[in-house]
């Protein structure tokens, strides 16, 4: 299958690059060796939308990391995606820290950050109470936020295949070679499960004959591996793996900002942050991972992480507690995003090392591999009424007033069922995110998508009642449903209907 442009990996970076280029009259596939978008590094990571005041004035970092977030507001408000602007402190406990918050400051103003300020601890204990008293001084910024990032990556996703963007699940490129101005791009099958759903009935041609004109590698912690198969060296990832706790949301209700540490040579430090969706969230600590799909937890490390966040906000409850999980950071020796057509490959692009704050400059990014594909390929664009950029998604039945949720339960018959109780998801929703145009295949999917399974019990009560509708309407045998990839199917075997 010819396609002109052909994007390695359905991360932030890569979805919201498939969606920026849709609007135009080419052929575009995103190649993704998971089932699903957002199942790597924008699955599992903070949230934060950054101000942009600690990366290096003059890097990539700091032009994509100011110019995403003032992008990241417009952004959400035409995927429907929920976006807080929650303003950050970066807190000093002595002296040296306040020196280390004065050189931030200097640096977010050579960056062009606006609204920002260093603040006494009055201030600081004004808006967040239960701050450690023994705080002297913040850098507040204003205009940092938060976002749910596999949200918005589904979002992005959605809104590329609406354009007409070919989304192949579950193939993993395996080879490279450019012949005749054409890339070869050979490919293996990771699953089945795109194989035998009645919704996609994806032909195994079309994932493993893939010829295009254009590549873009995003590829994530594996983009130095794509790089190698077109023959560029010049670059390598290293993983580094950061593990978080997550709360409750009867502790979210008490935390109005993030909350960061001085940060240090290996990143930010040990966050405490409010979520979209009301939790409370601490992390990441940074360990370089033993290989690159490394998202194993252990209590040393998560131990860690509670004792640092504990020395910043002190209302932590361990008890409250709701999961553990751990995200890879692609971290480039080059310290810097690599953003660029490589110098060994014409037409072969990367975009690499996109590690933080890569989900804030996600955005920028992906309107400047727009200009550098405009450069490389004639590129007309549709006539308006053959695109959108805007993506309308209902509203949560947990969010809707009590007459709201009246009138949807009259008009349908379906969200009356409410699958799971602690997110008080029904079962419209879940059947509206298996159809979506990126739809759920499995139940991290329908979980990603409608929050069943990412309450108090973490699904112990509706996962059987999600996997029972999965089959319903994809056509996979109940055994065969999956919790994440295809190898990690939940029922060993049929034991009764």
């Amino acid at each position: 299958m010819y396609y002109d442009i052909c994007i390695i990996g359905a991360g932030i970076v890569g979805s919201l690059i498939a969606r920026q280029l849709s609007k135009y009259k080419v052929k575009i596939a995103v190649i993704e060796r998971h089932v699903d978008v957002s199942m790597d590094a924008t699955g599992a990571n903070s949230g934060i939308v950054h101000a942009g005041y600690d990366a290096k004035p003059g890097t990539k970092k700091a032009k994509f990391n100011v110019s995403g977030c003032n992008m990241m507001p417009g952004l959400c408000d035409n995927l429907s995606v929920k976006f807080k602007k929650t303003g950050s402190f970066v807190l000093a406990f002595d002296q040296e820290g306040e020196e280390v918050l004065q050189k931030l400051y200097d640096s977010g103003i050579k960056n062009g950050v606006t609204d920002m300020a260093i603040v006494d601890k009055d201030f600081i204990l004004q808006r967040e109470p239960y701050v450690n008293p023994l705080v002297t001084k913040a850098l507040y910024a204003k205009n940092a936020g938060i976002v749910s990032p596999y949200k918005l990556n589904i979002a992005a996703m959605d809104n590329a295949v609406m354009n007409g963007v070919k989304f192949l699940r579950e193939t993993k490129v395996t080879g490279i070679e450019k012949e005749d101005g054409l890339f070869h791009i050979s490919t293996e099958i990771t699953g089945d499960i795109c194989s035998i759903s009645k919704l996609d009935r994806i032909k195994e041609e079309d994932r493993t004959d893939i010829t295009a004109k254009i590549v873009i590698n995003c590829a994530g912690a594996h983009a130095d591996e794509i790089s190698r198969m077109a023959g560029d060296d010049s670059f390598n990832i290293i993983p580094r793996r950061g593990e978080y706790i997550l709360f409750d949301k009867t502790e979210g209700s008490r935390i109005n900002t993030v909350l960061f540490q001085t940060p240090t040579e290996k990143g930010k430090g040990i966050l405490v942050t409010p979520t979209v969706d009301g939790n409370l969230m601490i992390g990441p600590d940074a360990t370089v991972a033993d290989h690159k799909d490394d998202k194993c937890t252990n209590s040393e490390n998560l131990d860690y992480v509670f004792k640092t966040a504990s020395q910043t906000y002190t209302r932590l409850n361990i008890r409250k507690s709701i999961t553990v999980f751990a995200g890879i950071r692609a971290t480039p020796d080059t310290s810097d995003f690599i953003i660029e057509e490589s110098k060994k490959c014409g037409n072969f692009i990367n975009v690499a090392g996109i590690e933080s704050p890569g989900l804030t400059a996600a955005p920028a990014i992906a309107v400047y591999v727009e200009d550098m594909v405009k450069s490389l390929m004639e590129m007309k664009e549709k006539a308006k009424d053959q695109y959108t950029m805007k993506v309308k998604h209902d509203k949560p039945f947990s969010e809707m007033t009590n007459e709201e949720k009246e009138a949807a339960c009259k008009s349908d018959e379906l969200c009356r069922k409410i699958i799971c109780r602690c997110e008080t998801v029904s079962e419209r929703e879940i059947i509206s995110a298996i159809y979506a145009p990126c739809g759920a295949r499995t139940v991290d999917g329908v979980k990603r998508r409608t929050r069943a399974g990412m309450g108090r019990c973490q699904g112990g009560f509706c996962a059987p009642h999600v996997m029972r509708i999965l089959s319903e309407h994809t056509g996979i045998a109940v055994n065969k449903i999956a919790k994440a990839d295809a190898d990690s199917c939940i029922l060993g075997r049929h034991s009764r209907d």
